[in-house]
């Protein structure tokens, strides 16, 4: 059996490149579809069929006349699919293209035939409502589809919907049994305010039964005398504004008995988010407000007796004028950390000379305060009983502190610095211990060390710290401090250390004390920065 391209070329009987009468005949009986015959020499159609004539609305005058390939060009897209099977000469293809006359378009598909060498035919049928059924084919095959997903989704959806309905049944049934039982008393009302439920732990606390409460409004069945308005009116407006809250409340009970509750407040809405009920969990915390009560007392109790404390403190201070008698110039600046400080300062006259002393006892407030007051008295009864060296006193306040005390694991004590000057002779005698004495002369600097044990169960009762003697001249300053100065920290967290300190101090030699100490508070100030004061501070200047 001949293929179709064969049975298309049986029709062109001839060898030359022209029709005759019968042929084009049998042509246009077989071809009622667009065919166009090419003559590629000539570059002119040498015959269309009426479906062509039909398909262009032109006369067959007019489609001869005309150049093929600019034709083609011009009618069809993309036309170099055409105009490549004419360049290459090719013998059969198939041909799906697109016709274009005006403001008609037609998507075609078609063959392109070699009938004879230069000879060529091409046969199309218009597609175009055949295209459109396929599209509508597809798109409605893709509705389907979708459809399809849809319903899925909706099974999996109510599947889903199912099992968490189960679970919350279930949640809700356990829930019921925890506001049931509960030690908390719980409320439900509805959307006015007005009682549905109570639980157990509602009627053992405000001895008001389900019955009984049924119907009425918290508030006006459990409030009383004590009750505070401002906080029933606080109540109020946050429950208008539909959030959830907590508070706390005097209520009453049935038998008129009051006791306090922590109210945790909770609107419960619907798929519109419309307010529906409001639920109230209340904790009974009467106790702990008794509690809160005593401690509030206590507190205020303990800060009466720091001030009490602070006073008494205050009294083993000497008024730094007196020193004024041995010295020129004196600068003191005291700021504790707390009301109670536990830096401290002594001095008493002996002879002609003055014993002055300068400590900082282990931690802050109270504790540190008591330290101080032991080291004040201990300083206060040695001294007036007189003393023979300032290593002497030193000992005796190690012996007073370490007495009775077995273990050194009790590391309480203090720091010292001990001065034994005489105004007369400007002779100095110096014994510290973890402190030391700083003197400037002309703007030389001089520091006497103190040891590195300080006064405490932990230092051997036979450490004896060294003795050093220092000749004084006018206008000498010397500078006894707690480590409260240097140990101010900055907002990075470095402190201010000695260096520091010192760097100041030689650099305002020229102010005097007063100016000095006034100008050294703002530059800790500064430094410090937001930061709060860490440590008591003690500073004391004195000019020869």
């Amino acid at each position: 059996m001949p293929t179709f391209w064969e049975s298309v070329r049986s029709l062109w009987g001839s060898q030359s490149n022209t029709l005759d009468s019968r042929t084009m005949e049998r042509l246009a009986k077989t071809f009622p579809l667009p065919v166009w015959v090419i003559d590629e020499s000539k570059d002119r159609f040498t015959w269309v069929s009426s479906g062509t004539i039909w398909l262009t609305k032109l006369s067959p005058e007019e489609l001869l006349s005309t150049p093929a390939r600019q034709y083609l060009e011009k009618h069809f897209s993309p036309s170099e699919t055409l105009l490549k099977l004419i360049r290459e000469k090719a013998s059969q293809a198939e041909v799906s293209i697109t016709y274009i006359a005006g403001a008609t378009t037609a998507q075609m598909l078609g063959y392109w035939i070699e009938l004879q060498p230069g000879l060529y035919a091409l046969i199309l049928q218009d597609v175009t409502e055949l295209r459109k059924v396929q599209d509508e084919l597809v798109q409605y095959v893709e509705e389907l589809r979708q459809q399809l997903d849809t319903l899925t989704e909706l099974k999996e959806s109510l599947q889903r919907a199912n099992e968490e309905l189960a679970a919350s049944r279930e949640q809700l049934r356990l829930l019921a049994a925890v506001a049931a039982y509960t030690d908390n008393a719980v409320i439900i009302t509805d959307a006015k305010g007005q009682i549905l439920w109570v639980n157990r732990g509602f009627e053992r606390i405000s001895g008001y039964t389900l019955e009984e409460a049924k119907g009425k409004v918290p508030g006006k069945l459990l409030q009383g005398p004590e009750t505070d308005p401002v906080t029933v009116a606080r109540i109020r407006d946050k429950l208008r504004t539909k959030e959830p809250f907590t508070e706390e409340i005097l209520n009453y009970t049935k038998y008129g008995r009051p006791y306090w509750l922590r109210l945790y407040i909770t609107p419960l809405t619907n798929e519109l988010n419309e307010v529906t009920h409001f639920m109230a969990i209340e904790m009974d915390i009467t106790e702990e407000k008794r509690k809160m009560e005593l401690m509030k007392q206590q507190i205020e109790d303990i800060k009466q007796a720091q001030i009490y404390a602070s006073r008494i403190f205050k009294r083993f201070l000497p008024s730094p004028t007196l020193l004024k008698n041995y010295f020129s110039d004196v600068e003191i600046w005291s700021q504790p950390l707390q009301e109670l400080s536990g830096d401290f300062y002594f001095f008493s006259p002996q002879e002609g000379e003055v014993i002055l002393a300068l400590g900082d006892s282990t931690g802050h407030g109270a504790a540190a305060a008591l330290i101080s007051t032991y080291a004040l008295t201990s300083l206060w009864q040695s001294t007036r009983a007189g003393i023979k060296s300032l290593l002497e006193l030193y000992q005796d306040l190690l012996e007073g502190i370490t007495l009775n005390v077995e273990e050194q694991r009790y590391k309480e004590g203090f720091e010292l610095a001990l001065l034994r000057y005489d105004s007369a002779t400007k002779r100095l005698e110096f014994v510290g211990a973890r402190r030391s004495l700083w003197i400037f002369r002309e703007g030389q600097f001089y520091e006497l060390r103190g040891s590195r044990s300080d006064i405490s169960p932990t230092t051997s009762r036979d450490f004896s710290p060294d003795l050093q003697v220092f000749h004084l001249q006018g206008k000498d300053r010397l500078y006894l401090f707690s480590d409260g100065v240097s140990d101010q920290l900055s907002a990075d967290g470095k402190k201010f250390s000695s260096q520091r300190l010192r760097n100041f101090l030689q650099l305002n030699q020229y102010l005097t004390l007063n100016e000095q100490v006034s100008l050294l508070k703002q530059a800790l100030n500064q430094w410090r920065g937001q930061n709060s004061q860490t440590d008591d501070i003690l500073f004391l200047a004195l000019e020869v």
